[in-house]
Parts: structure tokens; sequence; C-alpha cells
């Protein structure tokens, strides 16, 4: 799928969109360390883009088993816990991966970060276009 839209379409993924993704462009899915099912973390974000007027460190929600455990150099790590990469963003595909839950309540202004991060997605698909 993502092999068909890249390029035409800006593309949302979130949680096993995120980690499709990262295959997608060459990276590596493993399973995490410790599961984290229904679980809050607080990440650390790039503080731009989508993530714009966001507390530093956000709390978001995970629900996951499986993580990025290589990322590819086309993927720009936007936020990150521990080391683990909780979104990545492709600029010239207009693709961004959340591995977070950001349309969960357990995700601070959750709402508003999937409504920055649409903004953010249709603009840049514009610009490379």
């Amino acid at each position: 799928l993502l092999q068909k839209v890249s390029g035409h379409f800006p593309v949302l993924g979130i949680c096993l969109g995120h980690q499709a993704i990262v295959e997608h462009f060459g990276g590596t899915i493993s399973r995490a360390e410790a599961v984290m099912h229904g679980k809050s973390s607080d990440i650390t974000h790039c503080g731009d883009k989508m993530f714009s007027g966001f507390a530093q460190p956000l709390p978001v929600a995970r629900y996951h088993s499986l993580m990025a455990s290589s990322v590819p150099a086309c993927l720009s790590v936007l936020a990150q816990v521990n080391d683990i990469p909780m979104a990545v963003y492709h600029e010239a595909h207009s693709m961004l991966g959340f591995q977070f839950h950001p349309e969960s309540i357990l995700t601070h202004q959750g709402s508003q970060l999937l409504t920055q991060s649409i903004e953010f997605l249709v603009a840049q698909s514009l610009l490379t276009q």
C-alpha cells in the first residue's frame, strides 16, 4: 500500500502504520524489551513541525510490543523515548509515523496533535507537487 501511495498522497501511520513506514524505507522492526499496552510515557520531541506548542516532554499513550530498532537515514526521528523512535518523518514522500496513539485519552492534547499533523502533511504535500 505504501508503495502505491508514496509520493502521491500524504500518509499518517499510527502504531503498526509507523512500523510499516520504517520497514518500507529499509528500517528494522523488532520485539520491544517491554510490552507497552495501555501505558503512558513522556516522549522528547523536536518542538517544531507538528509538535509546535506542545509540552516537553509530552505524555503519550503506548500500545505496542514491537518497535523500530533501526531507522534508515531517509527518515527523520522527530520524537523518542529511551532511544526508541516514537515519531518519524520522510520529507520527500510526506509520510509521518507515530509509534504512540495520539487518539488516546492518555495522550496529552492528542486531538490537537492530530490536527497539526494533518495540516502539516497536507501543506508539505502541496509544496512537493
